[in-house]
């Protein structure tokens, strides 16, 4: 009667590592090694089955013949990397288990086993795995992270502490270790100890998100309202910890082939603005399955970050060919045309982008952005008014807002949007700014208010004389009769900017003083030509082509 497939597979297993054991007897002492179980495979992807019978391949060629104990070591643990990229957990524990009984001395094994036990919530054996590894190599400091974490989680604070205290003097984990102390005074309701370590790793790593919703528990806890809730806006679910160099769980992690895993690794990188290896990430994932159209999406967009705009265009609309209901690919070919100043396409872009997902913000922002530049304002104020209905606390869209109404000449409203901007914001200089012009300016006199311009303008260039600002005082100042006094201070920002070499509307400066000197008030708050009314987000930003 014939046997199965697998069947034959876990008795050539046993019998390999029978026969290892007898050629170990001419060479090193073994310890007793672990038959590896075989693993269902036929509802994986072919990719992976591929790559797990060309591990399999590889593992036998290696111990065929007589060999080391490191060797052999080597051969299990680079096995055992294979299957746990995959996650294939039950293969990959034996054979790191194997190799570690074969060489003690080398960390990845003790290491790589215990990232298998944390994935499995196994944590004091994880604990346990990561003080091996650290044992070995002291100097690894993700295995002294990690480590920490693992005692935090089971709340052995005194442990953590001293364990985090050690790491934060390597200059490349300091970020994370100042968050796991952190973590560690937040657990101990020490709050403004946690404030201040998690403070200093957000300015170490300012993109690091996640920690704003610890930082904000540690502000609450100190009665502090508004820096909690200050921090809980930026406080993004799916965002980052502080980042720390992690060569060995990169070299498992290589071996992956699942393109999916990929896509997600992929997105991680591109969180992180590491786009240098997002692009390899995805390059990876579109290798493993061609017709991944979310993958190509993702490549595309990669690629735009690193500058490579041809490359990232054909990339999306070749994504778009295998998949037309992909929002996310419309938007970013949107941003595409868009950097190449290709308005036209870009809006066609984001409309399809908005038809596919009505939730998407940031493409109702840009194709409001790029229909200001080139439409009529009245169509922007539509869009601008879509999203800030579904992010009603952005000083970004509110201010788009106000700027397309101003354009229309819609006053009235643009003052209505800036005070609710101002009451959600009241510390935004660009608010405080925008409202005070207006008020300075505006045509209608019941939009209005030059004492309050003034009072605005006049605290705020106090604490900002900038050249921007310094327009707004004089606006408020001439709108209040002190003619003389905005002539000489228009007259210092128009030295200023011919001494700056900054862009500007020279004609509108001039104008202004002008008018300052006849003792007039004007009644446009801005140039025609300002980038306020030719609005472009940086990620839409032109390149030279």
């Amino acid at each position: 009667m014939r046997k199965t497939a697998a069947a034959r597979a876990v008795l050539l297993r046993v019998a390999a590592v029978a026969v290892l054991a007898l050629v170990a007897q001419g060479c090193d002492n073994q310890p007793d090694l672990l038959p590896v179980p075989t693993t269902d495979l036929s509802k994986v992807e072919p990719a992976v089955r591929n790559r797990i019978a060309a591990a399999n391949a590889e593992f036998d060629t290696r111990t065929r013949s007589k060999t080391s104990s490191a060797d052999l070591a080597r051969a299990y643990g680079d096995l055992g990397m294979v299957y746990q990229a995959q996650d294939l957990t039950t293969p990959a524990e034996v054979a790191y288990i194997n190799a570690g009984r074969l060489d003690s001395r080398d960390k990845r094994w003790p290491y790589l086993l215990a990232h298998l036990y944390a994935d499995q919530g196994r944590v004091s054996e994880a604990t346990r795995y990561f003080e091996m590894a650290r044992h070995i190599d002291p100097t690894y400091v993700a295995a002294e992270i990690y480590l920490g974490q693992m005692y935090l989680q089971n709340g052995d604070l005194d442990k953590a502490r001293s364990i985090f205290e050690g790491a934060k003097g390597d200059k490349e984990g300091k970020a994370a270790a100042l968050a796991g102390l952190g973590k560690v005074a937040l657990t101990a309701g020490h709050y403004q100890e946690a404030a201040d370590w998690l403070e200093e790793a957000l300015r170490i790593s300012p993109s690091a998100s996640r920690l704003r919703q610890p930082l904000a528990t540690a502000y609450r806890g100190l009665g502090d309202a508004e820096k909690a809730r200050a921090n809980l806006a930026q406080f993004a679910i799916d965002g980052q910890e502080p980042s720390f160099p992690d060569p060995i769980v990169d070299a498992m992690s290589d071996k992956l082939v699942v393109s999916h895993v990929l896509l997600r690794r992929g997105q991680r990188f591109a969180k992180e603005g590491r786009f240098d290896l997002s692009e390899d990430a995805f390059r990876a994932a579109v290798a493993s399955d061609p017709g991944n159209a979310e993958a190509l999406a993702n490549l595309g967009i990669s690629l735009a970050n690193l500058g490579r705009t041809e490359e990232a265009q054909k990339n999306l609309i070749e994504s778009l060919h295998l998949d037309d209901n992909s929002a996310v690919a419309h938007f970013s070919l949107g941003v595409i045309y868009d950097r190449q100043g290709e308005d036209a396409a870009a809006i066609a872009q984001y409309r399809s982008a908005i038809e596919r997902d009505p939730n998407n913000i940031q493409a109702a922002v840009y194709l409001a952005d790029a229909i200001m530049r080139s439409r009529s304002s009245l169509d922007a104020v539509q869009w601008y008014r879509q999203a800030l209905s579904k992010q009603p606390k952005s000083t970004r869209i509110a201010l788009s807002l106000a700027f397309a109404l101003i354009k229309a000449a819609d006053h009235v409203e643009a003052r209505k949007v800036l005070e609710t901007a101002l009451s959600q914001q009241p510390q935004s200089a660009e608010v405080i700014n925008a409202l005070a012009r207006l008020l300075a300016t505006a045509p209608a006199a019941e939009v209005r208010d030059g004492p309050r311009a003034l009072t605005m303008a006049k605290s705020l260039f106090e604490k900002n004389s900038s050249l921007e600002i310094g327009q707004t005082y004089g606006m408020a100042l001439a709108e209040t009769g002190n003619f003389t006094k905005a002539a000489e201070l228009q007259q210092d920002i128009i030295s200023s900017y011919e001494r700056s070499g900054l862009p500007v509307d020279k004609s509108f400066l001039v104008h202004n003083l002008t008018a300052y000197r006849q003792s007039q008030s004007v009644r446009e708050g801005w140039s025609a030509q300002d980038l306020v009314f030719w609005p472009r987000s940086p990620a839409a930003a032109l390149v030279r082509r």
